[in-house]
């Protein structure tokens, strides 16, 4: 059993079939969640629209794909479903008795596992696989996702992303690159220039590859650690020129680089990772966590996505658990 106490900011942990996580939340109070299946598949092959000519990494027609998971929570039986490559894959989370729940991948996904995706980015160092069957992460819902209100990360009025402005329009994360590699970051179309400011008080700031230093492209990263032990990583790539001196504190607002000009192919963009390292665990995550909790604090209506585009499993209203209970749950029944 694996067994996380809650925390002000988010717990990231990792299940095999047959785990359990005990998420401790006031004293006396368990929430347990026990992982008992997996599964993934295509759901569209119809990548050729896209026009994107790289062949750079592997090429395929997948243009959308869905994983899910069977859990047990408290006794009850749930199967969450997501959608990669569409509107879907802004989601909210799933709130279950008190947990706010992010399915962020399955191994299963991928090559190595058995499934039909390979790793775009393996060559930076840049995974998206789980290191166990399923990858998620829980969050006490009444609480925020970290102890400060994030800053936006580049000037964005509308308040949502879209999913057509994913690069092509497939590069969220874990998006299907070239139709059979999965996108491990999340990426925006925006204009060469666009000045990008840093979402928290950062303890440190520095650029990890830089074409100064002979690599083609300049990625960027600012650290912060967090009073409970999490150090939270905020990464960008393909900044054209940097607007703070690096190895210094930024604070929350402050624009530290000009973006989407340099080694950007075919659309101007900035492409946004976030990770987190904690109680022994590297753990890449979808930056749209991070996308969606800047919107909320900002009330936005529908946190970036309207409701036609909500993923299956994730409505506006309540839906039983297996079992039959009434729940407060919005996640789909087998």
């Amino acid at each position: 059993m694996l067994v996380r106490e809650s925390k002000p900011t988010l717990t990231p942990v990792g299940l095999n079939h047959g785990e359990t996580l005990r998420f401790l939340l006031a004293p006396g109070k368990a929430w347990e969640m026990t992982l008992l299946d997996t599964a993934a598949e295509v759901v569209a092959r119809d990548y050729a629209r896209y026009g994107n000519r790289d062949t750079g990494h592997g090429r395929g027609d997948i243009s959308a794909y869905a994983f899910s998971c069977a859990v047990r929570i408290n006794g009850h039986e749930y199967t969450l479903r997501r959608e990669v490559g569409t509107q879907a894959s802004f989601y909210g989370p799933w709130e279950i008795d008190g947990v706010h729940l992010w399915l962020d991948a399955v191994a299963c996904i991928f090559a190595h596992a058995g499934g039909f995706m390979l790793e775009k980015d393996w060559r930076g160092g840049l995974l998206c696989a789980p290191d166990q069957a399923a990858r998620f992460v829980v969050h006490e819902a009444h609480l925020p996702l970290c102890p400060e209100p994030p800053h936006p990360w580049y000037p964005n009025p509308s308040g949502r992303l879209d999913i057509g402005d994913c690069y092509h329009g497939e590069d969220c994360w874990m998006g299907p690159y070239g139709g059979i590699a999965a996108h491990c970051g999340l990426d925006v179309n925006m204009p060469a220039g666009t000045i990008l400011t840093a979402s928290l008080a950062l303890d440190d700031h520095y650029l990890v590859r830089s074409t100064a230093a002979g690599f083609n492209n300049n990625r960027w990263r600012g650290r912060r650690r967090w009073p409970d032990g999490s150090e939270w990583w905020l990464e960008t790539s393909h900044q054209i020129r940097m607007l703070a001196p690096e190895r210094t504190c930024l604070s929350a607002g402050a624009p530290y680089a000009t973006a989407a000009g340099v080694f950007v192919g075919d659309f101007e963009h900035t492409h946004f990772n976030f990770r987190v390292l904690e109680q022994g665990g590297d753990y890449m995550l979808d930056p749209w966590i991070l996308f969606w909790a800047i919107f909320r604090q900002e009330g936005r209506q529908h946190l970036g996505f309207s409701r036609e585009q909500q993923p299956q499993g994730h409505g506006p209203e309540e839906q039983q658990p297996l079992g039959g209970k009434r729940g407060s749950a919005a996640a789909s029944r087998k």
